[in-house]
């Protein structure tokens, strides 16, 4: 009932039954925004939550409960809220997270923005976080076709990428992504992904000669 927001379903069982309820309530409460539930059980119930709450207000861009947290409770939250924060591209919740909290991130924040193509949050970790980033954070920008991002991360960072990114951007046809991994990342390049893709996608050996400048035997 929490979670789902019926704060007049949360008083009726306060009122008429004894199994009470644990942190969770107010945590999901949090992760879906229900301010009203959270509030009430703050002021009702002594179970109160745990870190999960802020994260989980953080993950889904609820930036007033998280607010409402920060200066009400005292569990916190932990690097999970920004890193999930940044991945959802919720730009606003993360500065508040840098600004106002001291958790930070981890790697799994830029990784995170890059992998959903959230291009702006890539750029404000790069300059206001220490984090930095993986080669994951290439590799799935590669797969999700983020030509942006993927620029700005061979520009900005030293990180690189791994041949998953040219498996990845091969498999899903798209090849210019490929071209430009191999171009600028050689040692991605992956001659058998190049074969397997080739039938599936009509990629004639002119097309994989022009595209990699290698000459390959299609089916």
């Amino acid at each position: 009932s929490a979670a789902s927001g019926h704060l007049d379903v949360v008083v009726w069982l306060h009122e008429n039954r004894a199994e009470g309820c644990t942190a969770d309530a107010m945590d999901c409460a949090a992760a879906h925004g229900h301010l009203d539930v959270v509030r009430w059980l703050h002021q009702n119930r002594p179970e109160g939550c745990s870190t999960l709450a802020m994260d989980n207000a953080a993950a889904t861009g609820n930036y007033e409960v998280l607010v409402w947290l920060h200066e009400n409770r005292m569990e916190g939250a932990t690097t999970g809220a920004m890193d999930r924060a940044t991945a959802g591209g919720f730009l606003r919740v993360d500065r508040w997270l840098h600004t106002t909290r001291s958790e930070g991130c981890t790697v799994a924040a830029m990784d995170g923005a890059a992998a959903n193509n959230h291009l702006r949050l890539v750029q404000s970790l790069h300059h206001i976080r220490v984090e930095g980033c993986t080669p994951s954070a290439m590799d799935t920008a590669a797969m999700a076709a983020a030509t942006p991002t993927l620029q700005f991360l061979r520009r900005g960072r030293t990180e690189g990428c791994t041949r998953s990114g040219f498996r990845w951007s091969v498999a899903s046809g798209n090849l210019h992504i490929a071209r430009w991994l191999a171009l600028y990342y050689p040692l991605s390049f992956d001659a058998g992904a190049v074969a397997s893709a080739a039938a599936e996608y009509g990629w004639t050996s002119e097309i994989i000669r022009v595209a990699f400048a290698i000459d390959l035997v299609t089916p």
